[in-house]
């Protein structure tokens, strides 16, 4: 299950959406996202699935490649919908002990389920579409006005091209650490739930110390090559809308006024 982790690896490719500039797919996120946890027809998660399912056409990615991914938060969901599930009151559907089940609670778990799921998966779209650098690069420039009530944006913008960086890395070094202890006679797959948490757990001090000595070598680095974060950067590629840019706004804002449209009929 860990190995097939790819939320918030870049996939690469030439498509039109890795082509769009990422300020757009920052806002195009962003509605996707306030559009899926506003919404109270059920017929809306269809519609939000159809749309995921076309952007991740057009931007060539398999669907395999975010169906591994989902495999990551399996938990996170379990969690989720057992919590609404016996937390919600209404009418009375089971009785078992202090677990209650309501036909409300059915209904806001899956419903909470399938919005997590939906925004997890609609949302690493964005990462699978642009590099870190985009990424810190869009969010700089999306978010500069707050430079004037005095926003760090800037070391924001730093901080997130860092994260997503990480990512593969750590990912990447958690299997190094995974094939040494099998070569050790450790056992991830064919054992039981337990005993898999026990063997996972020789590993993650290991990744933690590695992941801590990755970022001390890093902020040396900056540090040695003058960054403060005080100053502006230059852009060897200064971000620049484009004609493509601007047919997604279009559509952004289109689908976001039938949104309110449907909201408030």
């Amino acid at each position: 299950m860990i190995r097939d982790i790819t939320i918030g690896q870049y996939y690469a490719g030439n498509s039109v959406i890795h082509e769009l500039d990422p300020r757009t797919k920052l806002m195009g996120a962003l509605v996707y996202i306030i559009t899926l946890f506003l919404v109270k027809n059920p017929w809306w998660y269809i519609l939000c699935l159809a749309a995921v399912l076309i952007l991740y056409r057009l931007a060539q990615v398999p669907l395999s490649y975010f169906l591994k991914g989902l495999k990551g938060i399996i938990i996170l969901l379990l969690f989720t919908f057992i919590f609404r599930l016996i937390a919600t009151p209404g009418t009375l559907l089971y009785h078992w002990g202090i677990i209650s089940v309501t036909e409300e609670g059915v209904i806001k778990a899956i419903g909470m389920t399938l919005r997590i799921a939906l925004m997890i998966v609609g949302a690493s779209l964005l990462s699978y579409t642009s590099t870190p650098r985009e990424l810190a690069d869009g969010l700089e420039k999306s978010l500069s006005f707050l430079e004037k009530i005095h926003i760090p944006i800037q070391d924001m913008a730093v901080i997130t091209m860092i994260a997503f960086r990480f990512i593969p890395i750590m990912i990447e070094e958690l299997n190094v650490l995974m094939d040494a202890q099998a070569a050790r006679g450790a056992e991830f797959k064919k054992c039981s739930f337990v005993k898999k948490c026990k063997n996972l757990f020789s590993i993650l001090i290991p990744l933690f110390l590695s992941t801590v000595r990755r970022a001390s070598d890093l902020a040396m680095a900056m540090e040695a090559r003058g960054y403060t974060g005080e100053k502006q950067t230059s852009r060897m590629y200064p971000l620049i809308y484009g004609k493509n840019d601007k047919l997604a706004y279009v559509v952004i804002f289109l689908f976001f006024c039938f949104f309110l449209f449907l909201l408030f009929i």
